[in-house]
């Protein structure tokens, strides 16, 4: 690029730091750097820093303002507006901080986000036996599932081709594939599930019977034992949790927060065209120093609306914490 004089090209470079060290962007990198710097110094990027004593103690403090109030006002406002059935909301500060939420004993089909439970197990058993997650399986058929998904795989099983389970539960989790989650259950022992369940207090009924339910605050137990490795190894939650940072749909609760933060999530839809549908999004957003746990489930007629409403609770509980650091 030309320049024709060096006080013009020193005006326009202040202007440019002046408008960029304002701006939200740099602010939010500046805060993802800072929090990058202390977990960099230990080994794991997604588990609990506070595992890492050493490394965290003192450079984490707790949350202490609650917003109930604000987001029951909210959500109440958003159901009314466009019609929708029952909304449920789950928050959780990872620093110790407030825990509360929205309808949290409403009962919801968990449908797609009954994968993560399956790969936890899977990597409960890997613990054991690490061979397990290279043993091969073969894509015979495709499995009936009794729903037409609106959210569809991008890369999706070749019939005849034969897989690892670790490539299974890969695909399962990023794109997820429902296909890779009948293999893999046809392999996994029904008992592994059901001790993984009887631990975090959450019915096993939703793993024998289609008219299961659960809960906001039950579903969110399997993010919180995977950011504090309560369950699996560090190894392997850090493993679970990475995976589910790479998962493609980004359009419900990831659109809700800045780009540049991580979010490692799991989505689920149930119902079809002819009846209600349901959304649900939950996972782990990683702000800088600050991550919070969140779990959305919806029910209303139209998947659009269910997941503008999960994008826009989404960004609230954003804004109220970037507003705090």
């Amino acid at each position: 690029m030309s320049i024709r004089s060096g006080v013009i090209f020193a005006g326009i470079f202040l202007v440019g730091i002046v408008f960029g060290f304002f701006s939200e962007d740099f602010f939010v990198q500046k805060k993802i750097e800072n929090s990058k710097q202390v977990r960099q110094i230990g080994q794991y990027t997604y588990i609990n820093p506070l595992l890492e004593c050493e490394v965290a103690e003192g450079s984490i403090d707790a949350r202490k303002e609650n917003f109930r109030n604000e987001l029951e006002k909210y959500v109440a406002k958003i159901k009314k507006e466009r019609n929708l059935s029952e909304v449920a909301v789950y928050f959780r500060d990872l620093n110790n901080g407030p825990t509360f939420g929205v309808d949290i004993a409403g009962e919801f089909f968990p449908a797609s986000l009954l994968k993560v439970p399956v790969m936890m197990a899977y990597y409960h058993l890997a613990e054991q036996d690490p061979s397990i997650l290279q043993k091969e399986i073969l894509f015979e058929s495709k499995e009936d599932f009794g729903i037409v998904p609106t959210i569809v795989p991008k890369e999706e099983l070749i019939l005849g081709n034969t897989y690892t389970v670790e490539e299974l539960i890969r695909r399962m989790i990023v794109y997820s594939d429902n296909q890779a989650i009948g293999l893999l259950t046809k392999m996994l022992p029904l008992t592994v599930m059901e001790d993984l369940f009887s631990m975090l207090g959450v019915g096993e009924d939703v793993l024998t019977d289609p008219e299961g339910k659960l809960t906001v605050k039950e579903y969110a137990g399997f993010f919180r034992i995977l950011f504090n490795s309560s369950y699996l190894s560090r190894e392997y939650s850090e493993k679970a949790l990475a995976l589910l940072a790479m998962t493609d749909y980004r359009d419900a609760l990831p659109a809700g927060v800045s780009d540049k933060i991580t979010v490692a999530h799991k989505f689920g839809e149930a119902g079809t065209e002819n009846v209600e549908r349901q959304l649900h999004d939950c996972g782990i957003v990683y702000f800088p120093d600050h991550p919070y746990l969140v779990c959305i489930m919806t029910r209303g007629k139209d998947s659009e609306t269910l997941k503008k409403s999960i994008v826009d609770i989404s960004k609230f509980l954003y804004d109220k914490i970037d507003k705090q650091y």
